[in-house]
């Protein structure tokens, strides 16, 4: 074990200390490559971009991560609508073929009404991707999205009264609005929303307009820059945001404090460094997934809780501005609450000893029958809900809600050890061991999940890969991706709890370190 033990510390000291380099890693995704090869392809050439997305092609003829179905509809249409616009050969007429069939049946997932799990501005960018099909001659009936159609109509009325300004959620999905190119979309990355498909399609709409020749290389350069992030070392497979530094950081962060690892002797001073730098960045706004992105409620909440488990003294205003009704959002305005944006509010929140029982009282409200959180509009694994819920609410009143969730997550263990929701595999074991290895010592927590813990962490420890590729997507935004160097940091964290002794790995009891 103590080899064991050593490895993983390397292994998590080199990851923290590379938190937020080069603007994060993010695996690659088929929405925002399909649509930066149909809007402004790579000087390189299309095709090894074109062929990795066409590789990409589920058994199905859908594309994106099957266990999150309303994740599907977007990147296979943008998949197949980029296809379609390079294939002049027709070589890829059974793919195509594939693909719209599978659309067709997938219209058992868009009936009224809608959950709140939708994936980031689904309403604005599948609608106009619809339009787009309709253009290309592809037959797609729009009967079976009614409901989410109309929830596009709405927000086009709430983005019509606004200004567009760089760096905001609006511009995020410029791609669907139809705007004018304009400089004032462009911000310090020189992408637009932080979006390599808004990008495309400003570059696109900016052609023959000189007096954006010098945007133009910004945004050109933005596109070869997220590029890189992925890995995939292809010209036009790119990320579905980027840079994402701060977020990287913050949650990164964040996986140590749940661990009980944050100020280990053997990482805290890689973690000191990092934490220093996002906390400098923090503003009365709390802080963003980069310092070029409006802030938002879930990386603040993340950010405020190691801050206040490190000892630094907090504002506690700059969480709570984030306050709505009787959760925290993530973005003000957004029409679907977030359940973890929540937890990691009310987590942050017991920390620094104010009340939040309403919050609280929302989470109990959204356990389903079964014990589990499901639902949750940033990752569709309903562990991750799941876990960061049952940490929030751990030393709160609420010890029923608890304890159902503790055995919401032993029920579901596989037979060998592992957790998954289609098969056992190392990030949703990784949640459902953070989960049970947090809730020691609850009233909840029996031998039944202290014998799921030990099982589940022996698992962790004997699938671990360090340098193995994952290409499972958990994470939502426009669609499944994975931030590689975050979901690695969470997955090496969950394994080393295996191997530390537990006045080592204790959540949140820093003290034996200070």
């Amino acid at each position: 074990m103590q080899r064991a033990r050593d490895l993983l510390l390397t292994d998590i000291r080199a990851l923290v200390a590379d938190l937020g380099a080069a603007g994060g890693l993010m695996g690659p995704s088929i929405y925002d490559t399909a649509q930066v090869l149909r809007l402004a392809p790579p000087a390189e050439g299309v095709w090894p971009a074109l062929e990795w997305l066409v590789a990409q092609q589920g058994a199905d003829g859908g594309w994106g991560n099957p266990s999150v179905p309303r994740a599907r509809d977007v990147p296979t249409l943008a998949a197949l609508l980029a296809i379609h616009a390079h294939d002049r050969r027709r070589s890829f007429g059974a793919v195509l073929t594939r693909g719209l069939a599978f659309l067709r049946r997938q219209s058992e997932h868009w009936t009224a009404p809608l959950p709140d799990d939708l994936p980031v501005g689904v309403e604005l960018l599948f609608p106009r991707l619809l339009e787009e099909a309709a253009a290309a001659g592809m037959e797609i009936s729009t009967a079976q999205y009614s409901a989410l159609l109309a929830l596009g109509h709405k927000r086009r009325r709430l983005i019509a009264g606004l200004t567009l300004r760089p760096g905001t959620t609006p511009v995020h999905s410029w791609e669907a609005l139809q705007a004018a190119a304009e400089r004032g979309v462009i911000d310090e990355t020189g992408g637009v929303g932080h979006s390599p498909a808004a990008t495309a399609a400003w570059l696109r709409a900016s052609q023959g307009r000189a007096e954006l020749a010098d945007l133009r290389d910004a945004a050109e350069r933005f596109l070869h820059d997220a590029a890189h992030a992925t890995g995939a070392n292809i010209p036009g497979v790119v990320p579905t945001a980027w840079p994402i530094t701060r977020f990287e950081q913050a949650f990164g962060l964040y996986a140590l404090l749940l661990g009980g690892v944050l100020r280990h002797p053997a990482l805290e001073d890689v973690a000191a460094a990092q934490l220093r730098d996002v906390a400098d960045a923090i503003t009365p706004a709390g802080i963003g997934f980069s310092d070029h992105f409006v802030g938002d409620g879930d990386d603040t909440a993340a950010l405020v809780a190691v801050m206040r488990a490190w000892g630094m003294p907090v504002n506690e205003r700059i969480l709570t501005q984030y306050a709505h009704q009787d959760h925290y959002c993530t973005y003000p305005g957004e029409l679907q609450p977030s359940l973890t944006a929540t937890a990691h509010a009310v987590h942050a929140l017991l920390l620094l000893d104010l009340p939040c029982d309403e919050p609280q009282r929302f989470l109990v409200r959204r356990q389903l029958l079964d014990g589990r959180w499901h639902g949750e509009k940033w990752n569709g694994a309903w562990l991750y809900p799941t876990s960061r819920t049952l940490v929030a609410l751990r030393d709160t009143a609420h010890i029923d809600a608890v304890r159902r969730g503790i055995s919401a997550v032993v029920a579901f263990q596989r037979a060998d050890g592992g957790w998954g929701m289609l098969e056992p595999n190392i990030e949703e074991t990784a949640y459902a061991v953070l989960a049970l290895h947090g809730t020691q010592g609850h009233p909840g927590c029996g031998d039944d999940a202290r014998r799921a813990l030990a099982r589940g962490q022996e698992w962790l420890l004997h699938n671990y890969r360090p340098l193995a590729a994952n290409p499972r997507t958990f994470w939502l935004a426009k669609e499944n991706y994975r931030p590689e160097r975050l979901a690695r940091l969470i997955e090496a964290v969950a394994t080393l709890t295996a191997v530390l002794p537990a006045r080592e790995a204790r959540p949140e009891a820093m003290e034996q370190y200070s």
